[in-house]
């Protein structure tokens, strides 16, 4: 297939085997040190509060906590939670709920978050900067107006430029 590299791949063979391996186990170890196993059956509640076997799952959890839980059992709560997203659901509960426990199912979400707004920045990046677009080289304004929830109001910025008179 390669064939000015193929005498040097038969020659070196157990050499490429060696560094490969020794790579992976690197590789290895650095992921093992940025993403640490855990027990996600312990995270249950937080991914489906209504589920029979959530309960279970909140034993390691302190008991004020399986106590407030429990009380949670609410019919519009389990509706609500089967309209919209996981996030916006514990935000919900936070706020209805602002003396609960409520914080830690946040605290627990709050970091895939952070991957969530990153990749969507990058997503509009590569929209931007695209092969008709390419000559803009200072994007940080760009982004900024792509990447804002605020919506602009028309009317007031057209009523704050002047008119453009007639000669």
């Amino acid at each position: 297939m390669y064939q000015r590299t193929n005498h040097i791949a038969i020659e070196n063979k157990q050499l490429i085997v060696d560094l490969a391996q020794q790579h992976l186990s690197m590789l290895q170890q650095k992921f093992d040190q940025y993403f640490y196993s855990i027990n996600t059956e312990q995270y249950d509640w937080i991914r489906n509060p209504f589920a029979t076997n959530a309960i279970n799952s909140t034993e390691a959890l302190p008991l004020q906590i399986r106590e407030e839980f429990t009380d949670l059992n609410d019919m519009a709560l389990k509706l609500y939670f089967s309209e919209v997203p996981l996030d916006v659901f514990w935000i919900y509960v936070k706020k209805e709920y602002p003396s609960h426990f409520l914080t830690f199912p946040s605290l627990t979400l709050l970091p895939f978050s952070t991957t969530y707004l990153s990749e969507q920045s990058f997503s509009t990046l590569v929209l931007i900067k695209n092969d008709k677009r390419s000559f803009l080289k200072d994007l940080d304004q760009e982004l900024r107006v792509a990447l804002s929830n605020i919506e602009p109001n028309i009317k007031l910025l057209c009523s704050l430029k002047q008119a453009q008179v007639s000669h």
